[in-house]
């Protein structure tokens, strides 16, 4: 597990002058930023020596002057700007391209009294200069999506951390049954702790009792899989959808739902409209945007369009065909996860 030569770093006390945290496990970067907190900090100065941006929102004139301030009454700041969407791939003109330029001018000018972080969902573009500036400088940390083994070790170490147990096996069970992300499972694994109690041992019937996670989410992790063509997760996480009792037409009608949610959005991002604009004039919650706008960077226009005609499809299928609804929902998976339509 590469994350544990991380943490093993920070552990030492080895703090770089900038970072780039990128990957699917939100939950493991943001322990890195508490790490930091914690070893590159004064113990009793981090409130006044730390600053949190979100990079699709503030500009980099703002992140400057953070950087640029003197700590206090500390060896150094810590800058962290979350979201950062300034290290994918395309070709760069006008205001995009002028930000990178003024991205590298600030990378390039790096006080050393400051730690500067930066976070951002996916992949990065390693191509471009100021990711090899950061890669020269600092750190360039990736965090893919725990699985198998590695997510088994890491379920075994935080029930132990929490003062509990669980056999190799349980947790081996319990890997292969979880396609979510680490934030989900550690909130499973509180609720575990908490139903055996302190020095008790987790079993598989313990989880097959507690661990259930909600269709709406589901319904968001579906999407995922969908949008990067990982068939055999989808087909998972349907068939754990359907084995916990949800109706077939409620599970089509919310992946429709979603799909529809992905194209307005992404619609009134091209008009120029911010994820909180966005959010107020479909009325949902800023988060559900930013969200369904990440998602929409795995389909494209063609794709997207494909996925809604199939979703018709299948709700024909499932009000007046003859296909049984589970083979209905399997056969709708199958082709929006085709390569045909996507990025």
């Amino acid at each position: 597990m590469v994350y544990r030569q991380y943490f093993r770093e920070l552990q030492e006390g080895i703090v770089a002058p900038v970072y780039l945290l990128f990957g699917e496990e939100d939950y493991l970067m943001e322990e890195v930023v508490k790490k930091l907190a914690q070893v590159g900090l004064g113990e009793g100065s981090r409130d006044f020596n730390r600053d949190c941006f979100d990079g699709e929102e503030a500009d980099l004139e703002e992140i400057r002057a953070a950087v640029e301030m003197l700590p206090f009454a500390s060896p150094r700041r810590l800058v962290v700007v979350k979201n950062s969407p300034y290290f994918r791939g395309g070709k760069g003109s006008g205001k995009g391209k002028g930000r990178r330029e003024e991205l590298v001018a600030l990378l390039e000018e790096l006080p050393a009294t400051t730690c500067l972080v930066f976070v951002t969902r996916g992949d990065v573009d390693q191509r471009l200069k100021a990711v090899q500036i950061i890669k020269k400088k600092g750190r360039l940390w990736g965090f893919p999506r725990l699985q198998g083994q590695d997510l088994t070790k890491w379920i075994i170490a935080r029930i132990r951390r929490k003062g509990a147990k669980i056999a190799g096996a349980t947790a081996s069970y319990l890997a292969q049954l979880w396609v979510y992300d680490l934030n989900r499972l550690e909130r499973e694994l509180e609720k575990l702790v908490a139903y055996v109690g302190e020095g008790g041992e987790i079993g598989r019937e313990h989880i097959q009792l507690l661990v259930d996670p909600g269709i709406r989410e589901n319904i968001f992790y579906l999407l995922d899989a969908v949008g990067k063509r990982e068939t055999r997760r989808a087909l998972l996480l349907l068939n754990q959808m359907l084995a916990a009792g949800e109706p077939p037409l409620l599970l089509l009608f919310l992946l429709t739902q979603r799909l529809r949610l992905i194209g307005l959005a992404r619609a009134l991002a091209g008009e120029g409209l911010r994820p909180r604009e966005i959010a107020a004039r479909l009325k949902q919650h800023p988060f559900v945007i930013e969200k369904a706008l990440e998602q929409g960077k795995q389909f494209s226009q063609e794709a997207l369009e494909n996925c809604l005609e199939e979703c018709l499809w299948a709700d024909g299928q499932l009000k007046g065909g003859r296909l049984e609804p589970k083979l209905v929902l399997e056969l709708l998976l199958l082709k929006i996860t085709e390569p045909k339509g996507h990025k």
